[in-house]
């Protein structure tokens, strides 16, 4: 709304005449009606007498939206993906700071461009000195939303700082990040009870099928938890040198995407971290190819008694197929199968169903 009928329709909400308004500012009666009509604008110096006036503040006067919806941030960040798709990341990482220079203070918009440019980086093969320049701007932007007085967006803001500081190294700092953050064990717990207590109300309200779908909701996030648990068990017995406890374990996580219905993608990556570690060309192989096949196969949550009222989100297995691609071309997990020419065709054949 233009500010002329700003300062038009909230003078008439007030109930003040353009008389009132124009004896409050000592300006004469038709400056007041140029200004309403558009031909003409208030002196700046009396903006903030007239934003109190009619008790608005000056963005308002000036129709300056301050923030973004959930649904607009959420249709930027789907046109970012577009754009790092199409001209790439650094593309994307210009046209997030354009946008979060023009909303400064939002801290969801900030939140959500931060996380996900941070995915969208794995799928490029970049230098060292190409990746610096990004995570430099990305742990800067952590660092602000760490700030935030949202405590959703500040733990996880910390969460990533702490793995990134892992990843470096760095665990002193890690450490010294992970003592600030509140413990969430009460949070969590909390949450899942007033899941169940709406499940429970709409179950009395006759809203059986809102109820389903609630319980089927909170079921896919608990096995999704219990499978990161399953992996890092398996990571850790290694790394203690407990093979036999290792595969234990990873047959166990194997064995869930069928009992669960879960996406069968999930079934192969314990079984991988098994074979990765005892240098296991011939099985590593097998294994990746039957999960770069299986990541063209969308999960059909549909036909499962568990997840049949879930929408699944639609996903694009290029991007998928792209950012697991560059990890086995960087990570330094796979260069033992990195002389193999069936490693090399594995890739080859796979980036060819990304370019078609």
């Amino acid at each position: 709304m233009p500010m002329h009928l700003v300062i038009q329709k909230k003078r008439k909400e007030l109930g003040l005449t353009q008389e009132q308004v124009a004896d409050y500012l000592n300006v004469s009666i038709p400056a007041v009606s140029k200004w309403e009509n558009g031909s003409t604008s208030p002196d700046i110096s009396l903006l903030p007498p007239l934003a109190r006036l009619l008790k608005i503040d000056l963005n308002t006067l000036f129709c300056f939206q301050e923030d973004l919806t959930r649904q607009e941030i959420s249709c930027f960040c789907r046109e970012i993906t577009t754009l790092v798709q199409k001209k790439g990341i650094a593309e994307g990482f210009k046209r997030a700071k354009e946008k979060i220079h023009e909303y400064p203070h939002n801290e969801t918009l900030l939140h959500c461009l931060t996380f996900q440019l941070d995915g969208l980086l794995v799928m490029f093969a970049l230098s060292h000195e190409e990746m610096r320049q990004y995570e430099e701007i990305l742990v800067k932007w952590y660092g602000q939303l760490a700030e935030s007085a949202d405590s959703r967006i500040s733990n996880s803001a910390n969460y990533m700082m702490v793995s990134r500081a892992i990843r470096k190294g760095d665990y002193d700092k890690a450490q010294e990040i992970l003592d600030l953050m509140p413990d969430k064990e009460d949070m969590i717990s909390s949450m899942a009870d007033k899941r169940i207590l709406q499940v429970n109300i709409n179950m009395h309200r006759g809203r059986t099928q809102e109820a389903v779908k609630d319980l089927q909701n909170l079921l896919l996030m608990e096995l999704n938890k219990v499978q990161m648990l399953l992996y890092k068990m398996v990571d850790v017995e290694l790394a203690a040198d407990n093979i036999q406890a290792a595969k234990g374990i990873a047959d166990k996580a194997a064995k869930m995407p069928e009992l669960f219905d879960l996406w069968k993608y999930n079934s192969y990556v314990a079984p991988l971290q098994i074979a990765g570690a005892e240098k296991n060309t011939d099985e590593c192989l097998r294994i990746l190819e039957q999960m770069l096949e299986t990541m063209l196969t969308p999960w059909d949550m549909g036909s499962s008694v568990l997840f049949y009222l879930i929408v699944a989100k639609d996903s694009d297995p290029k991007q998928m197929l792209s950012a697991i691609l560059s990890e086995m071309e960087r990570d330094s997990a796979y260069d033992f199968l990195k002389g193999s020419a069936k490693f090399k065709d594995l890739i080859c054949k796979y980036k060819s169903f990304i370019e078609k």
